[in-house]
Protein backbone atom coordinates (compact mmCIF):
# COMPACT_ATOMS: atom_id res chain seq x y z
CA UNK A 1 0.00 0.00 0.00
CA UNK A 2 1.37 3.39 -1.02
CA UNK A 3 1.31 6.15 1.53
CA UNK A 4 0.77 9.79 0.44
CA UNK A 5 1.89 11.18 3.77
CA UNK A 6 5.16 13.07 3.33
CA UNK A 7 7.50 14.83 5.79
CA UNK A 8 5.99 17.58 7.96
CA UNK A 9 6.34 21.05 6.52
CA UNK A 10 5.10 23.02 9.57
CA UNK A 11 8.31 23.07 11.63
CA UNK A 12 11.71 24.77 11.42
CA UNK A 13 15.05 23.33 10.52
CA UNK A 14 18.02 23.71 12.82
CA UNK A 15 19.62 26.18 10.40
CA UNK A 16 16.49 28.36 10.38
CA UNK A 17 16.41 28.42 14.18
CA UNK A 18 20.09 29.36 14.30
CA UNK A 19 19.48 32.23 11.85
CA UNK A 20 16.60 33.57 13.97
CA UNK A 21 18.70 33.36 17.13
CA UNK A 22 21.57 35.17 15.41
CA UNK A 23 19.29 37.97 14.21
CA UNK A 24 17.79 38.32 17.69
CA UNK A 25 21.28 38.53 19.13
CA UNK A 26 22.21 41.31 16.70
CA UNK A 27 19.14 43.35 17.65
CA UNK A 28 19.86 42.78 21.35
CA UNK A 29 23.46 43.92 20.90
CA UNK A 30 22.26 47.08 19.15
CA UNK A 31 19.69 47.78 21.87
CA UNK A 32 22.03 47.43 24.87
CA UNK A 33 24.09 50.62 24.25
CA UNK A 34 20.88 52.62 23.69
CA UNK A 35 19.40 51.30 26.93
CA UNK A 36 22.60 51.98 28.84
CA UNK A 37 22.68 55.54 27.50
CA UNK A 38 19.04 56.01 28.45
CA UNK A 39 19.74 54.79 31.99
CA UNK A 40 22.84 56.97 32.30
CA UNK A 41 20.96 60.07 31.20
CA UNK A 42 18.14 59.31 33.65
CA UNK A 43 20.68 59.01 36.46
CA UNK A 44 22.26 62.32 35.46
CA UNK A 45 18.90 64.08 35.39
CA UNK A 46 18.07 62.60 38.80
CA UNK A 47 21.39 63.82 40.21
CA UNK A 48 20.71 67.34 38.92
CA UNK A 49 17.31 67.34 40.59
CA UNK A 50 18.92 66.17 43.83
CA UNK A 51 21.23 69.20 43.77
CA UNK A 52 18.27 71.48 43.13
CA UNK A 53 16.45 69.81 46.03
CA UNK A 54 19.43 70.50 48.27
CA UNK A 55 19.27 74.22 47.54
CA UNK A 56 15.51 74.23 48.13
CA UNK A 57 15.87 72.29 51.39
CA UNK A 58 18.57 74.62 52.73
CA UNK A 59 16.51 77.68 51.88
CA UNK A 60 13.25 76.40 53.38
CA UNK A 61 14.92 75.18 56.57
CA UNK A 62 16.79 78.45 57.05
CA UNK A 63 13.55 80.41 56.77
CA UNK A 64 11.63 77.98 59.01
CA UNK A 65 14.23 77.78 61.80
CA UNK A 66 15.88 81.20 61.64
CA UNK A 67 19.26 79.45 61.56
CA UNK A 68 21.85 79.49 58.82
CA UNK A 69 21.95 76.45 56.57
CA UNK A 70 24.99 75.63 54.45
CA UNK A 71 25.21 73.58 51.27
CA UNK A 72 28.65 72.14 50.58
CA UNK A 73 29.71 70.02 47.59
CA UNK A 74 32.55 67.50 47.23
CA UNK A 75 33.63 68.88 43.86
CA UNK A 76 37.36 68.70 44.66
CA UNK A 77 38.37 65.01 44.84
CA UNK A 78 41.59 65.99 46.59
CA UNK A 79 39.83 68.03 49.26
CA UNK A 80 36.18 66.96 49.62
CA UNK A 81 35.71 68.84 52.88
CA UNK A 82 33.96 71.81 54.40
CA UNK A 83 35.80 75.08 55.13
CA UNK A 84 37.14 73.65 58.40
CA UNK A 85 38.51 70.47 56.83
CA UNK A 86 35.68 68.23 58.03
CA UNK A 87 34.88 65.45 55.57
CA UNK A 88 31.48 65.66 53.88
CA UNK A 89 30.00 62.55 55.45
CA UNK A 90 26.63 61.44 56.77
CA UNK A 91 26.04 60.35 60.37
CA UNK A 92 27.33 56.86 59.53
CA UNK A 93 30.65 58.25 58.28
CA UNK A 94 29.94 57.52 54.61
CA UNK A 95 31.15 60.15 52.10
CA UNK A 96 28.35 61.86 50.18
CA UNK A 97 28.52 64.16 47.12
CA UNK A 98 26.91 67.08 48.91
CA UNK A 99 25.61 68.01 52.32
CA UNK A 100 23.12 70.50 53.75
CA UNK A 101 23.68 71.20 57.42
CA UNK A 102 22.22 73.53 60.00
CA UNK A 103 24.98 75.89 61.09
CA UNK A 104 23.02 77.47 63.94
CA UNK A 105 21.85 80.95 64.83
CA UNK A 106 23.70 83.73 62.96
CA UNK A 107 25.46 84.91 66.13
CA UNK A 108 26.86 81.43 66.86
CA UNK A 109 27.38 80.03 63.36
CA UNK A 110 30.92 78.96 62.42
CA UNK A 111 30.39 77.63 58.85
CA UNK A 112 31.67 74.20 59.95
CA UNK A 113 29.98 70.81 59.88
CA UNK A 114 29.87 70.07 63.61
CA UNK A 115 28.68 66.94 65.40
CA UNK A 116 24.99 66.92 66.19
CA UNK A 117 23.99 69.42 63.51
CA UNK A 118 21.00 68.51 61.37
CA UNK A 119 22.12 67.04 58.04
CA UNK A 120 20.50 66.35 54.69
CA UNK A 121 22.10 64.52 51.79
CA UNK A 122 21.46 62.17 48.90
CA UNK A 123 23.72 59.43 47.61
CA UNK A 124 25.65 59.79 44.34
CA UNK A 125 24.50 58.27 41.07
CA UNK A 126 27.00 56.00 39.30
CA UNK A 127 28.67 57.55 36.30
CA UNK A 128 27.83 61.14 37.28
CA UNK A 129 30.77 63.53 37.53
CA UNK A 130 31.28 67.18 38.41
CA UNK A 131 31.88 69.57 35.52
CA UNK A 132 30.90 69.56 31.84
CA UNK A 133 31.85 67.58 28.74
CA UNK A 134 30.24 69.39 25.81
CA UNK A 135 29.13 72.81 27.02
CA UNK A 136 31.48 75.57 25.82
CA UNK A 137 30.29 78.01 28.45
CA UNK A 138 28.29 78.34 31.66
CA UNK A 139 24.51 78.02 31.78
CA UNK A 140 22.35 81.11 31.21
CA UNK A 141 21.77 83.26 34.31
CA UNK A 142 24.78 81.73 36.09
CA UNK A 143 26.06 84.73 38.06
CA UNK A 144 28.81 82.85 39.86
CA UNK A 145 32.37 84.12 39.73
CA UNK A 146 33.93 80.67 40.11
CA UNK A 147 35.23 78.44 37.31
CA UNK A 148 32.28 76.37 36.04
CA UNK A 149 34.67 73.78 34.55
CA UNK A 150 35.49 72.60 38.09
CA UNK A 151 31.85 71.67 38.64
CA UNK A 152 30.98 74.75 40.70
CA UNK A 153 30.79 78.43 39.81
CA UNK A 154 29.99 79.31 43.43
CA UNK A 155 32.59 81.67 44.84
CA UNK A 156 33.94 83.19 48.03
CA UNK A 157 33.27 86.89 48.70
CA UNK A 158 36.52 87.84 46.93
CA UNK A 159 35.50 85.91 43.79
CA UNK A 160 37.77 82.89 44.24
CA UNK A 161 36.42 79.39 43.62
CA UNK A 162 34.22 77.81 46.29
CA UNK A 163 32.04 74.73 46.63
CA UNK A 164 29.70 76.07 49.29
CA UNK A 165 27.03 78.68 49.96
CA UNK A 166 25.05 79.70 53.05
CA UNK A 167 21.35 80.50 53.31
CA UNK A 168 20.34 83.00 55.96
CA UNK A 169 17.00 83.29 57.81
CA UNK A 170 15.72 85.47 54.96
CA UNK A 171 16.27 82.61 52.48
CA UNK A 172 18.92 84.55 50.54
CA UNK A 173 22.12 82.65 49.59
CA UNK A 174 25.37 84.42 50.42
CA UNK A 175 29.01 83.60 49.72
CA UNK A 176 31.50 83.02 52.56
CA UNK A 177 35.16 82.16 52.97
CA UNK A 178 37.21 79.79 55.14
CA UNK A 179 37.20 82.36 57.96
CA UNK A 180 33.36 82.33 57.86
CA UNK A 181 33.26 85.93 56.67
CA UNK A 182 30.06 86.45 54.71
CA UNK A 183 29.67 88.43 51.52
CA UNK A 184 26.92 90.86 50.71
CA UNK A 185 23.47 90.10 49.33
CA UNK A 186 23.75 88.84 45.77
CA UNK A 187 27.08 87.04 46.21
CA UNK A 188 25.50 83.59 46.64
CA UNK A 189 24.46 83.12 43.03
CA UNK A 190 26.17 80.46 40.96
CA UNK A 191 25.69 76.95 39.60
CA UNK A 192 26.67 73.34 40.07
CA UNK A 193 27.57 71.38 36.92
CA UNK A 194 27.18 67.64 36.34
CA UNK A 195 28.08 65.40 33.39
CA UNK A 196 28.02 61.75 32.38
CA UNK A 197 30.33 62.22 29.39
CA UNK A 198 27.37 62.46 27.03
CA UNK A 199 25.15 65.18 28.50
CA UNK A 200 25.74 68.16 30.77
CA UNK A 201 23.44 69.66 33.38
CA UNK A 202 23.74 72.92 35.26
CA UNK A 203 21.77 73.63 38.44
CA UNK A 204 21.63 77.42 38.58
CA UNK A 205 21.11 79.13 41.95
CA UNK A 206 19.98 82.71 41.50
CA UNK A 207 20.92 85.45 43.98
CA UNK A 208 17.43 85.36 45.53
CA UNK A 209 17.68 81.67 46.43
CA UNK A 210 15.62 79.76 43.87
CA UNK A 211 17.20 77.31 41.43
CA UNK A 212 16.58 76.04 37.91
CA UNK A 213 17.89 72.94 36.15
CA UNK A 214 19.45 73.55 32.72
CA UNK A 215 20.52 70.88 30.19
CA UNK A 216 23.04 71.42 27.42
CA UNK A 217 21.83 70.10 24.07
CA UNK A 218 24.87 69.23 21.89
CA UNK A 219 22.68 69.00 18.77
CA UNK A 220 21.48 72.58 19.21
CA UNK A 221 24.70 73.80 20.81
CA UNK A 222 22.72 75.57 23.52
CA UNK A 223 21.48 75.31 27.09
CA UNK A 224 17.79 74.63 27.65
CA UNK A 225 15.55 74.06 30.69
Amino acid sequence: MRSDVGPSKGGFTLIEIMIVVAIAGIFAALAVPSWQRYQSNNELRSAARSVSNAFAHARSRAVATGNRHIVVFAVDPGNPNDVCGNAIENEQGKPVPFMVFEDGAPAAANCCLDAGEERYWEYPNPGVNWGVTNAPGPAPNDTGAGDYLTGSSLAEPDGSDAAWVVFGPDGIPVAFNVACNLGTTGTGGGAIYLSNGDRDYGVVLNPLGTSTVERFDPAQGAWEN
